[in-house]
C-alpha cells in the first residue's frame, strides 16, 4: 500500500513537471524510493515524460525459475571475462552459447600465447589489432586471461536490447581498467550518462537491475 500511494504521488508530480515540456517521448521506469525521482528528473531537462510503474508485482513474487544452465549452455547474453595478472575485464554479447564465444576467444588468444616470440615479434603483436579486444590485451600487456573466472551478467533474447545491456555495462566499467577498444554496439544517449552517475546514490536496490529494468519497460 505504501509503494502504491508514492506511485500514485509521483504520478501527479510528474504530470505537473512535464505539462511544460516539449514533447520527447514517453519513457516507463519502475518505480524505487529516491531512485526514481532523480531519474525523473533527469529524463526532464531532455524534455522526455515519464511514466512510473510498480518495481514488485505479483509474478515477480511467485514466479522462480527451476532449471539452471551452466555458464557454458547460456545463450543469449551479456558476460565478462576478467585478466589473471590484473583487474582489466572484458565486456562482449552474445546470441549464441557462452561456450561457442569463449572458444572463439581462446583460440585467438591461444595463437598468441601458444607462440615463442622474441621481443621484436610481441611489439610486433601489439602494434597490430585483433579480432578481439582480449587478443589485444594479451598481446601488448603479456598476460593471461581467466577463462574460469568468466560470468554471465545478463541473459536477454532481444538482440538490440542485449546491446545495450552491454553498452551500459562497458560504461559502468569505462574508468575501471575495460579491455574493451569502444563503447559496444549500442551507442548510449547523453541521457545515460547522467542516470549512470546516479549509481554511486542508489540504495535501494541494484544499480543496474534497476537500468535493466528500465530497458525492458521500453524495448527498442
Amino acid at each position: 500500500m505504501k509503494q502504491l500511494s508514492e506511485i500514485k504521488r509521483a504520478k501527479k508530480t510528474n504530470k505537473k513537471s512535464t505539462s511544460d515540456q516539449s514533447d520527447g517521448g514517453l519513457v516507463v521506469i519502475p518505480y524505487v524510493g529516491g531512485l526514481s525521482e532523480a531519474t525523473e528528473r533527469i529524463f526532464r531537462k531532455y524534455g522526455i515524460s515519464t511514466a512510473v510503474k510498480p518495481y514488485k508485482t505479483l509474478r515477480n513474487l511467485l514466479v522462480h525459475t527451476k532449471d539452471k544452465r551452466t555458464i557454458g549452455q547460456t545463450g543469449e547474453c551479456v558476460y565478462k571475462i576478467p585478466c589473471h595478472n590484473f583487474s582489466s575485464t572484458y565486456i562482449g554479447e552474445t546470441g549464441r552459447s557462452y561456450a561457442k564465444r569463449q572458444e572463439e576467444h581462446r583460440k585467438e588468444v591461444e595463437s598468441i600465447s601458444n607462440r615463442t616470440l622474441t621481443r621484436a615479434d610481441r611489439k610486433d603483436l601489439a602494434a597490430e589489432t585483433n579480432k578481439s579486444a582480449i587478443t589485444d590485451h594479451v598481446a601488448k600487456e603479456n598476460h593471461l586471461i581467466d577463462w574460469s573466472g568468466a560470468k554471465i551478467l545478463d541473459r536477454e533474447g532481444h538482440r538490440r536490447t542485449r546491446q545495450l545491456k552491454e553498452s551500459i555495462r562497458i560504461s559502468l566499467r569505462k574508468e575501471a581498467n575495460c579491455m574493451n577498444r569502444d563503447a559496444g554496439a549500442y551507442n548510449l544517449p547523453t541521457t545515460y550518462d547522467r542516470i549512470l552517475v546516479t549509481r554511486s546514490s542508489s540504495t535501494s536496490c541494484d544499480h543496474m537491475r534497476y537500468m535493466n529494468m528500465i530497458i525492458v519497460s521500453n524495448p527498442t
